[in-house]
């Protein structure tokens, strides 16, 4: 089909229910339009493409069918560009990759040499260890991780990328107790990948993460804050994970784990024998392979049975439940997971499509939930309904809608994930509902023992509690004043003291204050209140400062404040006399 080729959106009077008296209604959507919309060529087409797409009324209420021609379109995906010439074989394609914060990510990357673009090819993210002692030892790091994954991606038809993470390197000052780097964010990660998409032909429901040491640490940290990202993660010579909420997030993943007895750069076995058990508990699809003549290093002679494991196992598009558990860890789990959204961090979240016209959820520490529905989930030609908390809070039928698809693709920045629908659901806020809430959480209190931190995120955690010592202010939790509208749980605190000079002290923040909510993050009743906010505040700070709004509760009224918050400077001990 060309990309002129349109899409004619006819939905027959058999569809009058969702309809209404008109009975047909008539548009066209061009491939062109979409693709303007997806992966515009300058900021100018998408403003036009999302001009007509916005001012067609017309794009809601369609057909399983036309939805199913979009998502045709949709998954044919960018037209990549183009690496270098030669770029294939022993010859490396090197380039540098603009992050979010301003970072510039050296990248390299090796297809195989019959790649072609006329077809989609799967990627591996191989990060190298560390962290590195210098920005030149990262590149020779990432260099080598192309090299051990060489024969088996050439083999088996894989593309591989490494990215020198380059500003993981280890700060002056490391003492036994202390060892200041940087983490390689997420977010940075992803722009790595979509840069790689932006250049050779990929299959977003193929991309798996894999690491040695420290970058296998970061890929079970990406699991589990993005399960909808990967299709598997392979983790190598790993320091493992023992918390069991972190990894619930994770379990939807398939995990390959390679791990030698002898290891001496970890705290012990014991952290990747958790992580296998763990997840063994939850039914992950799970390979855990341990060696025990081997210490802390690769297993290049295993890797083509990992990507022959790999070739059954894409991206599930659809799992049948969903669970988001607020954790300890490093790297948070995001407010949207797979296809349901929350209103906040804290919140706890497990649906269930349990019938093509039923969703069970359990929703604890939230007001709002939306779910992104499809017809691969539940049958959009019949009424749904919606269960929360053991309560009906949806009952009725939701309408299929071109534009939501296109928008929530872009927003997703993942054109696999076509959602059909959006619907938003308010949590009840009855006593049953509130019992509920909280013993479905209680169903989940760890049952094993949750070992000591790993080094690499216990170093990770000391250096951020270096460059953000507190918030710039301390306070107490109160109940919400009578005037305010709150879920259940929720609480305010009221502030006690105010650091002079500190973010909170120029936004306009003074002790008496009752802070209702802090960048759109409410209080709950007993989730640790202002040191609470700090441990989530530091896990997504960066050194570019990030505006956040404050709500106060001040003298009857409310009053909306504005504090700028960013990493600080690493702090060197003082000498030892």
């Amino acid at each position: 089909m060309s990309k002129q080729a349109a899409l004619y959106v006819t939905t027959l009077c058999t569809a009058a229910l969702l309809m209404g008296p008109a009975g047909i209604v008539e548009a066209q959507l061009t491939e062109a339009v979409v693709r303007d919309y997806l992966w515009p060529s300058s900021p100018s087409v998408f403003e036009a493409a999302a001009a007509r797409v916005a001012a067609d009324a017309s794009l809601a209420r369609v057909s399983r069918a036309h939805m199913h021609e979009l998502e045709e379109w949709m998954r044919a995906g960018p037209i990549p560009l183009g690496g270098t010439p030669g770029s294939r074989g022993d010859v490396l394609d090197a380039f540098s990759v603009p992050a979010p914060g301003g970072r510039e990510i050296p990248v390299f990357v090796r297809i195989p040499s019959r790649y072609s673009p006329g077809r989609q090819w799967p990627l591996l993210l191989a990060m190298h260890g560390g962290p590195p002692g210098s920005a030149e030892g990262a590149v020779r790091s990432a260099r080598r991780m192309i090299d051990v994954w060489a024969a088996p991606a050439e083999e088996a038809g894989w593309i591989v990328v490494s990215p020198a993470m380059v500003d993981v390197v280890s700060r002056d000052g490391r003492t036994q107790a202390r060892l200041p780097y940087e983490i390689f964010h997420p977010e940075e990660a992803r722009a790595v990948v979509d840069a790689v998409r932006a250049r050779y032909s990929v299959n977003p429901d193929r991309i798996v993460s894999t690491g040695i040491s420290l970058g296998s640490n970061f890929s079970i940290a990406y699991g589990a804050a993005h399960p909808d990202w990967l299709s598997a993660i392979v983790p190598v010579s790993t320091e493992g994970d023992s918390r069991e909420h972190l990894l619930r997030n994770l379990a939807p993943v398939p995990t390959y784990v390679l791990e030698g007895t002898q290891d001496q750069n970890i705290r012990g076995v014991g952290g990747p024998r958790s992580l296998a058990r763990i997840l063994a508990s939850f039914s992950n699809d799970l390979v855990y392979r341990e060696f025990s003549d081997r210490s802390h290093e690769g297993f290049q002679e295993h890797y083509p049975d990992v990507l022959r494991w790999l070739d059954s196992r894409p991206r599930d598009l659809a799992p049948r439940e969903v669970l988001r558990i607020p954790h300890s860890g490093i790297v948070p789990t995001r407010r949207a997971v797979q296809w349901l959204e929350t209103d906040n961090r804290r919140t706890f979240v497990h649906a269930r499509v349990t019938g093509r016209t039923r969703v069970e959820i359990d929703a604890r520490w939230t007001t709002r939930i939306t779910l992104l529905l499809n017809d691969a989930l539940v049958d959009l030609d019949q009424p749904l309904v919606v269960r929360v908390n053991g309560e009906v809070a949806f009952r009725g039928h939701v309408e299929r809608s071109l534009r939501v698809a296109l928008e929530e693709a872009r927003r997703l920045g993942d054109e696999r994930r076509v959602y059909a629908a959006r619907l938003t659901l308010r949590v009840p806020t009855s006593p049953a509902s509130v019992r509920h809430a909280r013993d479905a959480w209680l169903a989940l209190t760890p049952t094993q023992a949750e070992g000591e931190l790993s080094f690499w995120e216990m170093y990770a955690v000391r250096a951020l509690e270096e460059r953000v010592p507190s918030v710039a202010f301390d306070g107490v939790e109160q109940p919400l004043p009578a005037a305010a509208s709150a879920p259940p749980e929720q609480v305010a605190v009221r502030v006690t003291t105010v650091e002079a000079e500190g973010a909170a002290s120029r936004a306009g923040l003074v002790a008496g204050d009752l802070l209702l909510t802090f960048g759109g993050e409410p209080f709950f009743a007993g989730r640790g209140g202002v040191q609470g906010l700090r441990h989530w505040l530091m896990r997504e700070l960066r050194e570019t400062a990030k505006a956040y709004e404050l709500v106060v509760w001040r003298e009857g009224r409310l009053v909306t404040l504005t504090a700028a918050y960013a990493l600080g400077p690493y702090v060197l001990p003082p000498a030892a006399p």
